[in-house]
């Protein structure tokens, strides 16, 4: 490996040659704040000789490069230049303004014009809207990263407006505009004169082996930013106008990013890797994908990140799926559960390897719905009521049992894989006394909790009355006996109903219990045994049937057996 390193100031490095950011490399999307300490740090008087970090390019020809590291940070320089240029046209310095402009557009040795600064992602609008001298009028369609472009040129035009007034205000009238022009001047060379380590090497693969140990201003990079890199690199597009492996990878973005909760793609590429692949950290994740893939798998591996992507989304939206059916609509509300009421993301992995085969046809309606209970009811049990800690080891089982089930060999294999990991579920359960310690202590008044008694309570009325069909999103909690009293149990789960929420205001208002009983029953709500058969309700009768829900949670409704 052959490495130039060499001190640059940034005028050196724009007086060098032209630097391709290739169409792999993450969009430019520093926001205002970032954009502004830069500009901040960059134009201070108190910091001279600035230095900025590494800039990592590889040679494309004699003056030409391909910039690997640094493209956050040049963006912005340019993007500063051509605020400043507009600036000294603006106030009638036709002769600086030209100056600025020849480290953003140059020319070649046949005298053509090209531009310093080459993007292929913000292509036109950067060039167009932003470097070119005379802008172009024509509307252009604009995305995300031309968003960002727009506001980093709208914040620096208005910091220099600012600087200028502020020069202009401190001198003579008559020497305003002299003033304006000497601090135009001032933040130009201040810019011009920052300082860089220029790296740069003869190709590629070894540009990219130093880009990957550096820590450079700005945002860290991800795991996911370096997989895009890696994986686009090996794709290489078809030109201009056809990028179909870009156009992908927006795509798995864009799925991830417009679910109700939006995903990140470094988690979903996270769990996508642990559903297949030998437990890793998401810190080591960037090593395990390079090493496993290359030129001859990388079609197959983003192929399957975009089928998977659409059921990674549908962990946490289980309606957009199309896999269910009248037959397994229990599925999908255990599902919804674990997602949405449970809120369990470290089972993800086993989730989306079991949708996987789902979708599939190699796994069965009977089998995923074993799978997704021993996953409610275990969380239920173990992290959501006793509240214990879900610990690495958690993590490395769901890794592994995906592994597992997402490797066998076939039906009967994978099978096997389903009583192991029953197996291993049965054996972390909470011990009896602890589940039913904590579940007593289940409030009302706590938000979390309401939220959890109103899916416990649902749960238990299902388990009751299973021929019921009950909707969970449609039930209010009504207090048996009335909130007005002021008992000490009186927002415990033992003194509350899950009821239709139709019943909540206007049939059971705040009547006493023997009406609430009425009402109830005159509605066709079935009770429970022990309401059914009390005269009167208090604290005693609240505290039993605590004791009792819990009992039958335990031993019946999330046992696993």
């Amino acid at each position: 490996m052959k490495i130039q390193c060499v001190e640059k100031d940034i005028r050196q490095v724009l007086e060098s040659g032209t630097y391709l950011i290739p169409r792999f490399q993450r969009p430019f999307s520093w926001d205002e704040d970032n954009v502004e300490e830069f500009w901040v740090d960059s134009t201070s008087d108190l910091k001279k000789d600035y230095f900025i970090g590494a800039f990592v390019s590889y040679n494309l020809s004699s003056s030409s490069f391909g910039l690997v590291d640094g493209q956050q940070r040049i963006t912005t320089i340019t993007i500063a230049l051509c605020a400043i240029r507009d600036k000294f046209k603006d106030l009638g310095f036709a002769a600086p303004a030209k100056g600025v402009h020849r480290l953003i557009e140059t020319r070649d040795l046949n005298d053509q014009a090209q531009f310093v600064l080459k993007t292929e992602t913000s292509y036109p609008y950067l060039q167009a809207k932003i470097q070119s001298l005379e802008k172009e009028e024509t509307e252009i369609d604009v995305g995300e990263e031309e968003k960002a472009i727009s506001a980093a040129y709208k914040l620096i035009h208005t910091l220099i407006d600012q600087g200028v007034k502020e020069a202009a205000s401190k001198v003579d009238p008559s020497k305003a505009k002299a003033a304006s022009k000497k601090w135009l001047e001032g933040v130009r060379d201040k810019l011009l004169g920052l300082k860089v380590i220029s790296i740069t090497l003869d190709n590629p693969d070894d540009a990219y082996l130093i880009f990957e140990t550096l820590n450079t201003r700005g945002k860290d990079l991800t795991a996911a930013d370096l997989a895009k890199n890696h994986l686009l690199r090996l794709l290489p597009s078809k030109g201009k106008a056809i990028d179909r492996p870009k156009d992908h990878w927006v795509e798995i973005q864009s799925t991830l990013e417009q679910a109700s909760r939006p995903i990140q793609m470094a988690t979903f590429l996270h769990h996508y890797w642990l559903s297949k692949h030998p437990f890793t950290t998401e810190k080591e994740l960037f090593k395990a994908i390079k090493n496993e893939v290359s030129a001859a798998n990388v079609r197959e591996v983003l192929d399957e990140l975009r089928s998977d992507s659409d059921l990674y989304r549908g962990i946490l939206e289980p309606e957009r799926l199309t896999l269910w059916n009248k037959g397994n609509r229990d599925v999908e509300d255990s599902l919804r559960c674990i997602s949405d009421v449970l809120n369990i993301q470290i089972a993800n992995p086993l989730l989306l390897t079991v949708l996987r085969l789902f979708n599939a046809k190699k796994l069965k309606d009977g089998q995923v719905r074993e799978i997704f209970w021993l996953v409610e009811r275990y969380h239920y049990l173990y992290t959501t009521i006793s509240n214990l800690p879900s610990s690495g080891g958690v993590s490395k089982m769901y890794s592994a049992h995906a592994r597992a089930l997402a490797t066998a060999a076939d039906a009967n294999a994978r099978g096997l894989c389903i009583n192991e990991f029953k197996k291993k579920i049965k054996s972390r359960v909470p011990a009896r006394d602890t589940f039913i310690t904590r579940f007593k202590a289940l409030n009302y008044l706590t938000p979390r909790h309401k939220e959890i008694i109103g899916y416990t309570l649902w749960k238990i009325y299902k388990h009751r009355n299973p021929a019921v069909d009950v909707d969970r999103t449609v039930q209010s909690l009504e207090h048996l006996l009335s909130q007005n009293t002021g008992a000490p149990s009186l927002h415990s789960i033992g003194n509350l109903l899950g009821v239709p929420v139709k019943y909540n205001g206007e049939v059971l208002a705040a009547n006493n219990f023997a009406d609430k009983k009425a009402l109830l029953k005159k509605h066709g709500y079935i009770l429970e045994p022990q309401i059914e058969a009390a005269t009167t309700w208090g604290t005693a009768e609240i505290e039993r049937r605590m004791g009792d829900l819990a009992e039958l949670a335990y031993d019946e409704v999330w046992a696993i057996k």
